[in-house]
């Protein structure tokens, strides 16, 4: 009997510190993990920033091989929202049979894919819905012979460039304040474009003498934060906070505002006016409504930020 009460003691005691040991960690999660909170967002802007500063790198190594030019798919074919070919057709004509196919964007962000080795991981931002594309294609071929992110090239692209088919593509004598490369324009949605503001006010064309407006017009993969329960961040859907922005002379920077570009022009629109353009006309712009040729950059210190 001796020994059968000493052995329940010890499970009592086994047991206590069992209980100890969940409160502890209970209370690790409860006071500890909260200043941690803000840690996985930030390591995906992180990731995101990253990402488009090696693709600018990119785009410098490509035009270094093309006259300075950033990627631009060849033929004479209009801006369109898929490409007017199969995207594993091994030849394609550029003179002949697909001289006016119509070209995508997303296809000449894949010429880096193609020819500067880049991953098409490289295109996703983990703040995005975007997926990278796995290169599966009815003939088999390797990844680096395709010529666009397959069938439904708009879920594998986070990023926007400078307009490459319309009258002022990229090229690196442009000033090192041009804009080249960005986080998503707000004004398009999977390969669509926006027509409305959110319940959050967000895209709209901001005012040049009114700061506070300048945040309606940031990219929204990027969305403003707030504390909630137990002291955690979580993302407000349908805000813009900031966007990653690359330049013609390479370099890189987080900006608050869209209007960060030459004379302070707004990226991710085009200018109002082509002559004599004020203030409003460069900072605010026009928002892309369509892929037609009305729709494009006015002039070289134009950035026009699109996909």
């Amino acid at each position: 009997m001796r020994n059968s009460r000493n052995r329940n003691k010890g499970l009592t005691r086994v047991g206590l510190i069992v209980v100890c040991s969940i409160l502890f960690f209970l209370l690790f999660i409860v006071f500890i993990t909260p200043p941690l909170a803000p840690v996985r967002p930030i390591a995906k802007r992180v990731v995101c920033g990253t990402n488009l500063k090696g693709l600018g790198t990119a785009i410098s190594v490509y035009a270094n091989d093309y006259d300075g030019y950033a990627p631009q798919l060849r033929g004479h074919g209009p801006w369109s929202k898929e490409l007017g070919y199969n995207f594993d057709l091994e030849k394609p004509d550029f003179e002949g049979e697909q001289r006016e196919a119509g070209r995508t964007i997303t296809a000449s962000w894949y010429l880096l894919i193609r020819e500067a080795d880049v991953s098409p991981k490289s295109f996703i931002c983990p703040n995005s819905k975007e997926k990278e594309f796995s290169g599966e294609n009815p003939k088999n071929l390797d990844v680096v012979n395709l010529w666009d992110f397959g069938s439904s090239p708009h879920d594998h692209v986070s990023y926007v460039m400078h307009n490459p088919y319309g009258k002022y593509p990229a090229h690196e004598l442009r000033s090192a304040a041009f804009a080249v490369a960005a986080d998503m324009n707000p004004w398009m949605k999977k390969g669509d474009f926006v027509s409305k503001p959110s319940e959050y006010g967000y895209p709209q064309i901001i005012t040049a003498n009114d700061e506070d407006s300048y945040k309606y017009g940031n990219s929204l993969y990027h969305p403003k934060q707030v504390k909630g329960s137990f002291g955690r961040y979580k993302d407000v859907k349908g805000t813009g906070e900031s966007q990653h922005v690359v330049y013609a002379d390479g370099h890189s920077a987080n900006e608050k505002q869209p209007n960060c570009g030459v004379r302070n022009d707004n990226i991710y629109t085009y200018w109002s006016a082509e002559v004599d353009p004020s203030d409003q006309d460069i900072q605010g712009g026009t928002a892309p409504t369509g892929r037609d040729a009305s729709n494009d950059a006015k002039s070289e210190g134009d950035s026009f930020l699109v996909l």
